[in-house]
């Protein structure tokens, strides 16, 4: 447990639902950076702000969820200037405009991208110092949340799709045929918007 999760539930045991003063808060745990902690505190999601210099603790279920709930921050990836491009169960939500979303489970938000192999150091070192959860492709080791999926290619081959970079359209198609059982819908989904001729191939048409 980190020093911030382990204050926040000395907090919630100190005042529970009651907001308190900045002054409340310096006098319940001794600090000389009372102000400071209470920001870092808010902007990490423990607190709110209930007025100027009033606080008060955000409910464990809410934080919970808020925590659960975050969604992907895919400007994020463009911000590091290097190539990159959403693939796999990613690039099919982003082709199928949202309509079919997969690969996730209840615990586990993968968010796959493509990066060039020999990039792969940078977007490690990147993505440490941005404090984002990531693994390879592959990786063995206990996954939950939000996580970054990175998939190292020797080539990378991207389009944008409202504003986001993804692979092109016919490698969705073949990651879908490939899973054809999962993806039947999004391929429904893609014949009928993109014309990919899922529907002849069906009826061993070409």
């Amino acid at each position: 447990m980190d020093k911030y999760t382990e204050l926040y539930a000395w907090i919630w045991k100190a005042f529970g639902k009651e907001s308190f003063s900045i002054d409340q808060f310096r006098s319940t745990f001794p600090t000389s950076q009372g102000s400071k902690v209470a920001h870092d505190l808010v902007k990490k999601g423990y607190l709110k702000r209930m007025g100027r210099g009033i606080y008060g603790a955000v409910e464990p279920n809410a934080f919970i969820e808020g925590i659960a709930e975050a969604e992907a921050d895919y400007g994020l990836m463009e911000r590091a200037g290097k190539e990159y491009a959403f693939c796999e169960s990613t690039a099919v939500s982003i082709w199928t405009d949202g309509y079919y979303w997969t690969g996730f489970t209840k615990g586990f938000r993968p968010v796959n991208a493509a990066v060039r192999k020999r990039d792969l150091a940078f977007w490690k070192k990147f993505l440490r110092k941005m404090g984002v959860k990531y693994a390879l492709e592959g990786e063995s080791r206990t996954l939950y949340g939000q996580v970054l999926v990175l998939h190292p290619r020797q080539e990378l081959t991207c389009v944008k799709k409202d504003g986001l970079k993804v692979i092109p359209l016919d490698e969705v198609v073949q990651y879908c045929m490939k899973h054809e059982l999962v993806y039947e819908p999004a391929l429904e989904y893609l014949d009928q918007n993109h014309g990919i001729g899922y529907r002849k191939r069906e009826h061993g048409v070409v």
